[in-house]
């Protein structure tokens, strides 16, 4: 593990402000400057990839990471208000250990998750764990989804390249299992619940 030296930790505040409404900003900060100083990743990186850009129905644009790489353990956890524990579990999310983003994933829909914190849960849905997207698809289940219809139709470029992803995860890691993807969980979870499908090679409904 690397020391995050105070130059490199403002860096790191300032890339997870843009994930979030400027208006939390000092609420990022809270949490950057609660986490512990060490950075999880070889030769010290704190943060990975290209970040994914998401509009607001407010008009706003957010960036969220691709990897982070620092511990999530906080100093003085309950010193967090409501609102910046939203926040740390978005950041973690991102984790690079996905046992770790699906700790936090679970954590943020066990809450009352706002529409900045919506791209997190759904960002996460076009990686390769299948037992994250079991997560987010279960607490899901039984409520209105219509916000996150809502954000998929508002960031529809994203949201075609997300759903061909996990349909690629499915066909290299999960087919053997799963062989009809009409029965795969990665379908269930784009068409119920973030109202994505593909009907057709250039068909797509909401």
């Amino acid at each position: 593990m690397f020391p995050i030296f105070p130059t490199k930790r403002n860096r790191f505040c300032f890339q997870l402000t843009k994930a979030f409404p400027k208006e939390y900003a000092a609420d990022v900060e809270a949490v950057c400057r609660a986490l512990t100083v060490k950075s999880m990743a070889y030769g010290g990186a704190l943060y990975t990839g290209e970040a994914t850009g998401w509009q607001l129905t407010t008009g706003e644009r957010i960036a969220i990471p691709y990897r982070v790489y620092v511990s999530d353990r906080v100093v003085f956890p309950t010193r967090l208000t409501e609102r910046q524990t939203l926040i740390y579990h978005c950041i973690f999310s991102r984790s690079y250990d996905g046992y770790v983003r699906q700790k936090h994933i679970e954590a943020l829909l066990d809450l009352d998750t706002p529409e900045w914190a919506m791209p997190s849960v759904i960002q996460i849905c076009d990686e390769y764990v299948k037992e994250i997207l079991e997560t987010v698809y279960q607490r899901l289940l039984g409520r209105s989804c219509e916000p996150y219809k809502t954000l998929c139709r508002l960031n529809l470029d994203y949201i075609k390249r997300a759903h061909t992803r996990m349909i690629s995860y499915w066909n290299e890691f999960y087919r053997w299992d799963c062989y009809r993807y009409s029965d795969y969980i990665g379908k269930k979870l784009y068409s119920e619940c973030f109202g994505y499908r593909k009907t057709g090679q250039k068909t797509i409904q909401f």
